[in-house]
């Protein structure tokens, strides 16, 4: 027999948004039931230092969204690491990877977005890496400390700031991006111009133009 748990309000995503959500539930009263799913198994921690300091100093902590206390005052239900893979919204019921199911009041989806690699062999290839947590930032990293040239594919502004921790660790680095200009969907053109003529970061080799432009 299927095992159902009751889940209060569901919130599924461990990342910021989830974290904040959960926290805003807190502060405005809410004392039932709070679930938090995740396919980590660390706390709500904060994205952007993965592509900097995460990056060029070992042993750099994980820096989390909130404090230990303040996490643990949240008295939140975790299920962790797994995967929601199924939601059944009139049952009111979220499945698992694990094979169990929550019954859900509210349901709040905050996973984010997902790096999407150019093919399956692309995925499971050695020298291939995606960043989006903090396990892959330490994968990464590992992987740079012997590196000595780098592509990045997204000339948004997380490749760039990999760019720059990269060429700060002496790699040569050349950015691909599809769009007309660096960080077309967020910045003028004025902008992206400026990023693009920037000079290599210190301790660079490469010399050459940062970016190139590909069709799509």
């Amino acid at each position: 027999m299927t095992q159902l748990i009751d889940g209060g309000i569901v919130i599924i995503g461990g990342g910021q948004a989830g974290g904040w959500a959960a926290k805003t539930l807190r502060d405005e009263g809410y004392q039932g039931i709070l679930s938090v799913i995740s396919d980590e198994p660390h706390d709500f921690y904060e994205r952007p230092p993965l592509s900097k300091a995460a990056l060029k100093q070992e042993g750099t902590p994980l820096s989390r969204l909130f404090s230990e206390d303040e996490t643990d005052s949240l008295n939140l239900t975790w299920y962790r690491p797994v995967r929601a893979t199924h939601i059944d919204s009139n049952k009111k019921q979220v499945q698992l990877s694990d094979g169990r199911h929550l019954a859900f009041d509210k349901l709040l989806i905050a996973t984010g977005g997902r790096p999407r690699f150019l093919s399956s062999a692309w995925q499971s290839h050695p020298r291939v890496f995606a960043l989006r947590t903090w396990d892959d930032g330490q994968r990464l990293r590992e992987a740079l400390l012997s590196a000595k040239k780098m592509a990045i594919i997204g000339g948004g502004w997380i490749g760039l700031e990999v760019a720059a921790s990269a060429r700060q660790m002496g790699i040569d680095v050349t950015v691909f991006e599809r769009q007309e200009r660096l960080c077309q969907r967020s910045v003028p053109a004025s902008v992206s111009n400026a990023l693009a003529q920037r000079p290599p970061a210190s301790g660079s080799r490469n010399h050459n133009r940062l970016w190139r432009n590909f069709a799509r």
